[in-house]
């Protein structure tokens, strides 16, 4: 809304109807000026129009005005004019919207006192959305209203952001819970379960929603712990029987496993999924579970024994062959260091190749790293031989294309000359002359392209 100064009319007689609105906060102005009599004198200006005067219209808030019209007196034209797209119901809309931004305020306080989470965002950010819709009027009690929905708005932040914490709370809780709820610990589970409930009803709401879910929650998970106790200890005789019959299965089965081990692994994962079947089957009751764990020990304890002794002796075997390969090895660096490239050094190299192949396996955690720093020391043995080759070949290649740049420019010279000799005799020897440094140069650039297809193969 544009605020600007109201006009002076200049006129002594202007009537001038200024009354208080508490709507909005200000004042209603409206001022009747520029009135004529019959003789065209100034008059005071009447309520009805027949004496044509002028009419200002619109509202002043702490000395600023805001013009709604103004019809002009009928001695200026009696145009008239509007400050506002409402025109003459500016003062009836503003009002209007002033009063549904207080009812936006209550509508706001009300939905963060009620409602919870998303219902209670969804409906704040529709109000504000309509507030925003509307005009700002600039008035002093839309600055109220709009102080007032803010603080609304911040208390909820403050309410969801204790809500949240709350939840969060509560959510551990039931966590914990639910990692009670399997455990076969009936007494010990019962007791921590009372005293989660309590704390979960200590802790401050979390929105009346979630608080009901939350209750929900832990009661399933009471009723879920309870149900269980009771049929434990209704079938308990019967279980501690399949309990028996499970666990001398399992000594069978490890028996088995070890009549002939050829995979230690494989058998070791075996015998760990026996162990775990063996805890999960429960109890088969004092008077056999102590000789039951004892026989199926002493299974565990001669695997374990086999697979220890099986792995060291390996084990053994894979250390000679790394020593062996790490000797190897540094040969190869010392016949590299050397920088002799002759057959001796040559033909050692490749007796290295053979006898690393006699050297066995290392094991996985070195058998490739030990490989890679074999094949990179062999390499710069053979990198530099090939090096010392390309190397002579490039210093021949080097003079066999400055010979070919001396012939071709021998025999441009020579052609010039021919150009200008005249003498026959002379011509001839000429021609000649450039035959010949012509199959030379052929056979140059012949060697230049042996060169160059020996080194792009190195």
């Amino acid at each position: 809304m544009n605020w600007e100064n109201r006009p002076e009319f200049e006129d002594s007689l202007e009537k001038r109807k200024v009354k208080v609105h508490n709507t909005f906060g200000g004042k209603v102005v409206e001022i009747l000026y520029g009135a004529k009599d019959a003789e065209g004198n100034p008059t005071e200006p009447k309520d009805v129009a027949v004496d044509g005067h002028g009419r200002w219209y619109g509202i002043e808030v702490d000395g600023k005005y805001c013009m709604f019209a103004w019809r002009k007196p009928a001695s200026e034209g009696g145009e008239t004019v509007y400050g506002t797209e409402y025109k003459e119901d500016g003062l009836d809309i503003m009002e209007t919207e002033v009063r549904k931004k207080l009812d936006l305020c209550r509508d706001a306080e009300n939905a963060a006192r009620t409602l919870d989470g998303d219902e209670a965002k969804e409906k704040l950010a529709a109000i504000k959305a309509e507030w925003d819709a509307m005009t700002d009027w600039q008035t002093p009690k839309e600055a109220e209203y709009a102080e007032r929905l803010s603080r609304t708005m911040e208390r909820y932040d403050e309410i969801e952001k204790a809500r949240a914490e709350a939840s969060e709370a509560k959510q551990a809780i039931i966590n914990q819970a639910e990692e009670l709820k399997d455990s076969t610990n009936w007494r010990e589970t019962g007791n921590k379960l009372r005293d989660l409930r309590k704390a979960l009803s200590d802790i401050e709401g979390a929105g009346n929603a979630a608080d009901r879910a939350f209750r929900k929650k832990f009661r399933e998970i009471e009723d879920e712990f309870h149900a269980r106790r009771t049929e434990y200890f209704a079938t308990i005789d019967e279980r501690r029987a399949e309990s028996k019959k499970k666990k001398e299965e399992l000594i069978e089965e490890a028996k088995g496993l070890l009549t002939k081990v050829t995979n230690w692994k494989a058998v070791g994962d075996k015998m760990d999924d026996l162990f775990t079947q063996w805890r999960a089957a429960g109890s088969s009751g004092r008077e056999y579970d102590d000789a039951l764990w004892e026989e199926f020990k002493q299974l565990r304890t001669q695997f374990f024994d086999g697979r220890r002794n099986f792995f060291e002796e390996r084990n053994a075997q894979w250390n000679a062959s790394k020593e062996k390969k790490r000797a190897l090895i540094e040969e190869a660096k010392q016949i590299t260091a050397t920088e002799d490239y002759g057959r001796d050094n040559t033909d050692r190299m490749k007796e290295l190749d053979k006898e690393w192949k006699t050297a066995g396996f290392s094991g996985k955690a070195d058998n490739d790293r030990l490989w890679d720093e074999f094949t990179e020391a062999k390499e710069a043995f053979w990198d530099a031989k090939r090096g010392e080759i390309n190397k002579r070949s490039e210093a021949a290649l080097e003079r066999k294309e400055a010979e070919a740049a001396q012939l071709k420019k021998e025999i441009e010279d020579l052609e010039f000359k021919i150009t200008i000799t005249t003498k026959v005799d002379a011509k001839y020897e000429l021609e000649n002359s450039v035959d010949r440094k012509k199959d030379r140069l052929d056979a140059v650039e012949a060697d230049i392209a042996n060169i160059k297809e020996r080194l792009s193969k190195q």
